[in-house]
């Protein structure tokens, strides 16, 4: 993972609508860098994490695909 655009409320936001079964929020760390925000997702037990909401999203789909939980 590298660090990308810092994600903001509107990249929360749409996770959130893509994938209403996951919990999603982000993570900030000052020791790490003012613009360090990494995206979580957890479900069932499941979490995957990225620095990007489209690697989120791809990583969430994955997660989805290999325990065969429906999308919605």
């Amino acid at each position: 993972m590298t660090n990308g655009p810092r994600p903001g409320s509107a990249d929360i936001d749409r996770l959130r609508t893509a994938h209403p079964l996951w919990a999603v929020a982000f993570w900030a760390s000052e020791a790490t860098g003012p613009d360090a925000r990494l995206l979580v997702a957890t479900r069932e037990g499941a979490r995957v994490r990225a620095w990007t909401a489209a690697e989120l999203s791809a990583l969430i789909a994955a997660e989805e695909q290999a325990h065969g939980w429906p999308r919605k």
